[in-house]
């Protein structure tokens, strides 16, 4: 029955935690649909492509999964062939994430534990109109 009980206990503790935070990223993606509705980035398919960076930016991964570097490794190019008011738009969309709970220094380290190559900002304060 202890075992029940603990079981129990980490499930109701695990689904406090979880429901908050999808509640706040549906709230987020909701809002940047408003945000960028003249560009041509989708900010709802860019976060949810990395979804798998969540486990290092917002909780405590030691380094980013092979699947976070893959889907940062793909948006990196397509920031590099979009044109300014497409990088604009998935700067823009990257700056509100940074307004998330996530670890900004280790968004900051992203790029480089990715190996991208136009250093993408995930930064509250970053001016996208000089990417």
């Amino acid at each position: 029955h202890k075992k029940e009980i603990k079981l129990f206990i980490f499930q109701k503790n695990m689904s406090r935690n979880i429901i908050p935070i999808y509640s706040l990223l549906s709230l987020f993606l909701t809002s940047l649909c408003l945000v960028l509705a003249n560009t041509d980035v989708q900010c709802t398919d860019m976060m949810t492509n990395l979804m798998p960076c969540q486990g290092f930016l917002m909780n405590g991964d030691e380094s980013p999964s092979v699947a976070c570097c893959s889907k940062a490794q793909a948006l990196d190019k397509q920031f590099a062939a979009s044109d300014k008011p497409d990088r604009e738009g998935i700067c823009s969309c990257l700056k509100a994430a940074a307004q998330m709970p996530i670890n900004l220094e280790k968004a900051a380290m992203l790029p480089a534990l990715c190996n991208l190559d136009t250093k993408i900002p995930i930064d509250p304060n970053v001016d996208c109109t000089m990417v």
